[in-house]
């Protein structure tokens, strides 16, 4: 009887560490002891992923500075092979990687952002690193109008406002100054993920 009784725990103990190896593999992992979590599947978003974000301030290239942190939001929610990967309202943070104010003789302002984390409305933290989806791929906005189908993006300072007089206007023809970069408060636009991301599928709620 005793020797059935020590074979037996034998037995369990080989069952648990099967169990364990196979957790190495990804079927289970375990998460403190004792503990185990039933099989998670992790995906991978791949580069070139384009994500839709909405301004909540304006970004101007005759106001920002190098380095300066910018963020944007998650307009709806962000869905990759009809898994939710960062809901609406999330905010992506990103930074001013280059920034340069539009000058005399026509030449344009400039605007480089690199965006390198979404985080959800409840805490999830999901880096990445994307930029600015423009037709060059190079993320780089100049003053110039940018469009997205028929629709602009990115307003150049030429539009008329309320705020500017007209000697401000004709100031501006004397000395041929460029366009600066804007994108208005509340403007869609998309970026593009240069990086891909990995998650599991169970972090993004």
């Amino acid at each position: 009887m005793k020797n059935k009784l020590v074979g037996f725990l034998i037995a369990i103990s080989m069952t648990t560490l099967s169990v364990y190896a196979t957790s190495a593999i990804g079927d289970r992992v375990p998460l403190k002891s004792g503990e185990l979590t039933t099989k998670q599947k992790v995906i991978t978003v791949p580069p070139s992923t384009i994500i839709r974000v909405l301004t909540t301030y304006e970004l101007n290239s005759n106001a920002l500075l190098p380095g300066q942190t910018v963020t944007v939001a998650l307009p709806e929610n962000f869905f990759y092979n009809d898994t939710l990967i960062a809901p609406k309202g999330s905010v992506i943070t990103g930074k001013v990687i280059e920034v340069e104010q539009a000058k005399q003789n026509g030449l344009n302002g400039k605007l480089y952002l690199r965006f390198s984390l979404i985080t959800a409305p409840y805490g999830l933290q999901i880096p990445i690193v994307a930029v600015v989806k423009t037709d060059d791929l190079t993320g780089v906005l100049s003053g110039e109008k940018q469009k997205r189908g028929n629709e602009k993006v990115v307003k150049n300072s030429s539009a008329k406002k309320a705020t500017k007089t007209q000697n401000t206007n004709n100031f501006k023809t004397i000395l041929n100054f460029g366009e600066n970069v804007i994108i208005p408060i509340n403007t869609k636009f998309d970026i593009v993920l240069s990086q891909p991301i990995t998650i599991s599928p169970l972090e993004a709620k």
